[in-house]
């Protein structure tokens, strides 16, 4: 599975060293996403998204700061993060997997990327713990309106049974097309964007969704 595209301009590659600065660099400094880079998994940072946050046991700790250190064709690696600066601990959050979410500076990561994961359900860790499924505006990400409780349920049961593709893997069929955007709100107060391509039937982070799925969205959440 390829890289996945981390929402802004994640460029990855080969650096010669971590600990090149500005002035050694034989490329502009890069534009880095909220990212974290832990066991070989990628996470983002949610954000004011994160909710309520506690702080479980200590799996380690940032080891390099990206932002105006790291070149623009800098391989992420384990122990990276793009503005945590070095020895900042990385910690479990309470109530989920490590490989779903951690906390780091007081802050929530979620998962953006794991090559091992081989569904939704191994990437996410949301199983029985979401509460409402809405739609937001495509134009200023406002709240449009909510889905029922059994289209909610429904449509995360079968969002939890895909296969994990990666956002690459469906990069192709989405590519020229508009989504729609979802969220999904869970019991500790957190919540997240999904985006879905009715066109592809195509899912973020990189799934095909079922007919099941693509029926709620277009006539859900309206009654």
């Amino acid at each position: 599975m390829k890289k996945g595209m981390i929402l802004l301009l994640l460029v990855v590659g080969g650096c010669s060293s971590q600990v090149q600065k500005l002035e050694t660099c034989p490329n502009e400094i890069n534009e880095w996403a909220d990212v974290l880079m832990y066991n070989d998994i990628e996470y983002i940072g949610l954000g004011k998204e994160g909710g309520q946050r506690q702080k479980g046991e200590k799996l380690g700790e940032v080891s390099f700061q990206l932002a105006d250190q790291a070149c623009a064709d800098h391989q992420i690696e384990n122990g990276d993060a793009a503005f945590l600066p070095e020895g900042t601990e990385i910690f479990e959050s309470v109530g989920y997997r490590p490989d779903f979410r951690l906390i780091a500076g007081g802050r929530l990561f979620q998962v953006h990327r794991n090559e091992a994961a081989e569904t939704i359900k191994e990437l996410y860790d949301i199983e029985g713990k979401v509460t409402k499924l809405s739609r937001e505006s495509g134009n200023d990400g406002s709240h449009m309106y909510d889905y029922s409780e059994e289209e909610t349920i429904a449509f995360i049961e079968d969002f939890l049974s895909l296969a994990y593709v990666g956002f690459d893997g469906i990069y192709s069929d989405i590519a020229y097309s508009n989504p729609v955007f979802l969220r999904l709100h869970l019991e500790d107060g957190s919540s997240f964007r999904i985006s879905y391509w009715l066109d592809a039937n195509a899912v973020n982070p990189g799934a095909y969704a079922t007919d099941r799925m693509k029926s709620i969205i277009i006539e859900g959440g309206r009654g």
